[in-house]
């Protein structure tokens, strides 16, 4: 059982009291909050074409690279077919007007052809080299458009829609596969702006399904929510991640210590706490101010964590007052 032994004398005030340690907190802030991927993409069609073949399900985990859909691709495999028969044919005209050329320089130093004969094949010559030119750019098009035939995933991530379906004929623009990031995730928060404006915390963390995910902040967006006077933030995981879209809340356990409401006192239009100030021997009450603290709130407080809070007798007390204090001694009957 525990006795009381009173170590005061009869001028002095009994009080009981705890280190500023044993009472201090760390208070939290609490808001709720939404995993959003920084990658969430419609793949659509860019050609008019047959789907052939769709090679995922919903919810299959995909690498960067891997082929998702095939269109039918024969009208513009065809059509580049012509494009190279038609370089071949022009290049080997290209050879002639080339030779017929050479052969006008030569009978020009001999003056057996004109001016006017020669200029022409000069001219025919440049006519079928912008030709090649041309046809070549068509053939680099016509590979651009084949490469459209076949849809890529242009990250890694799951699939959240496939709304392609085989032998479906799609038109530019066709949305065929959703795609989301899984990796590159952020959880976005609205915090108060008092709060984004001196954000010193000493944890931050994703609480989702009972499990708590480190988070340290990337970004405070410039922009004011008028009417709640909050602000975004993105917050980036540390290491392990929640699910994509999925809401939970954010909690920010702030680095000032605290003391709770209960041992807050109020003397002469001021609020704080007692405490025990050492003083020739005596053991003086002290009252503590504490600027900005608000009856019935838990208030920020600034002293060394060794400090002596007065926690019973305080509500009689006056600043300056000798105290002395009761030890709780444990008796083993």
């Amino acid at each position: 059982s525990l006795v009381s032994v009173s170590l005061f004398a009869n001028d002095e005030i009994p009080v009981t009291v705890q280190s500023l340690e044993q009472l201090v907190f760390n208070p939290v802030k609490k808001a709720p909050a939404q995993v959003v991927t920084l990658q969430n993409s419609l793949l659509s069609s860019e050609v008019s074409a047959l789907v052939e073949q769709v090679n995922v399900q919903v919810g299959d985990l995909v690498s960067r690279g891997q082929v998702l859909v095939k269109l039918e691709c024969i009208d513009y495999e065809l059509n580049k077919q012509q494009l190279l028969a038609e370089q071949k044919s022009l290049k080997a005209d290209h050879e002639f007007a080339q030779y017929q050329h050479e052969r006008s320089e030569k009978l020009l130093k001999s003056k057996s052809v004109s001016q006017e004969a020669h200029r022409r094949r000069i001219a025919e010559l440049h006519r079928i080299a912008a030709q090649i030119l041309m046809v070549d750019n068509k053939i680099i098009l016509a590979d651009k458009v084949i490469s459209r035939c076949i849809i890529k995933a242009p990250f890694g991530g799951v699939i959240a829609e496939r709304l392609a379906h085989v032998g479906e004929n799609v038109a530019p623009q066709t949305p065929l596969i959703r795609l989301i990031d899984v990796e590159n995730l952020e959880v976005e928060v609205q915090v108060p702006i008092v709060l984004v404006d001196d954000l010193d915390y000493k944890s931050l963390d994703f609480v989702y399904r009972n499990q708590r995910y480190p988070l340290k902040v990337r970004a405070v967006i410039p922009s004011i929510e008028t009417r709640a006077r909050h602000q975004r933030v993105r917050l980036s995981f540390i290491n392990k991640k929640a699910l994509p879209d999925a809401f939970g809340m954010v909690e920010i356990t702030l680095r000032q210590l605290h003391i709770p409401a209960n041992f807050l006192l109020k003397r002469d239009e001021q609020i704080g706490v007692f405490i025990v100030h050492n003083s020739d021997s005596k053991r003086l009450a002290r009252f503590h101010p504490l600027p900005g603290a608000l009856m019935g709130r838990s208030a920020e407080i600034d002293l060394p964590v060794q400090t002596q809070i007065i926690v019973e007798g305080r509500n009689a007390l006056v600043d300056g007052q000798p105290v002395s204090i009761q030890v709780q001694e444990s008796v083993v009957k």
